[in-house]
């Protein structure tokens, strides 16, 4: 719950009158419908759902001021686009990747200078650097790719999470209906600063939607939970 002095719009309240002492409180959008205990009397009253009403207008009411429902779905905004981590997820993998495609590409250039190493000939040369210098850069390319194509979307609004690259798939979930958000890190993942997000939603027993290898998670859920 928001006191009427610290409310803010990013914060979603809305502001009720207390029943009973008639102070003015301001309640997170999640509590409607609810009984709360107001924060000046500490008497519980219930917040009653908002009631809208059709508004009278006559014709000198200018058009552009009226909003509709598709105006109002346009409000939302991308606030922040997330892929999971490349090279802190395949640490050792990067180096040796790295490494081979170094090694690769001067093998592969003292071969195409028609040098020779050791009685190697240039020409002898060209294969192994190739396949050093093609390997290296397959699977860092691989694992770029892969990053790319996995994607979690944060609005104003909700969270957006995309994955796969043959199949793709989609998972939404409010900001509001969000229940339950867990962060999971192992030891190696915490020193390098990313990890696991499992996200589920109300009337959901498990995890509805778990994100892998996301950089800074617990900036992520708290991002969330602020809009909540």
């Amino acid at each position: 719950m928001i006191s009427s002095t610290e409310a803010k719009p990013q914060d979603r309240a809305l502001v009720y009158t207390c029943p009973i002492c008639e102070s003015t409180i301001g309640i997170e959008q999640h509590l409607i419908g609810e009984t709360i205990s107001c924060p000046h009397c500490d008497r519980p009253f219930e917040v009653v759902p908002p009631r809208a009403y059709p508004a009278k207008h006559d014709s000198d009411t200018d058009p552009s001021t009226i909003l509709s429902a598709d105006d109002l779905a346009e409000d939302e905004a991308i606030e922040k686009v997330i892929h999971p981590v490349v090279f802190r997820r395949h640490l050792l993998g990067t180096i040796v990747c790295v490494a081979a495609a170094i090694i690769g590409g001067l093998v592969l250039g003292l071969g195409v200078a028609g040098s020779s190493i050791e009685g190697i000939t240039g020409l002898t040369l060209m294969l192994p650097g190739g396949v050093l210098l093609g390997i290296g850069l397959v699977f860092l390319m691989k694992w770029l790719i892969e990053s790319r194509m996995h994607s979690l979307k944060l609005t104003n609004e909700r969270m957006i999470y995309r994955y796969g690259i043959i199949h793709r798939g989609t998972s939404e979930i409010r900001h509001e209906d969000v229940r339950n958000l867990k962060v999971d890190q192992n030891l190696f993942e915490r020193l390098f600063r990313f990890g696991d997000i499992a996200v589920s939603s109300a009337g959901q027993d498990d995890m509805e939607v778990i994100i892998h290898d996301i950089p800074n998670p617990e900036a992520v859920v708290d991002y969330i939970r602020k809009r909540q």
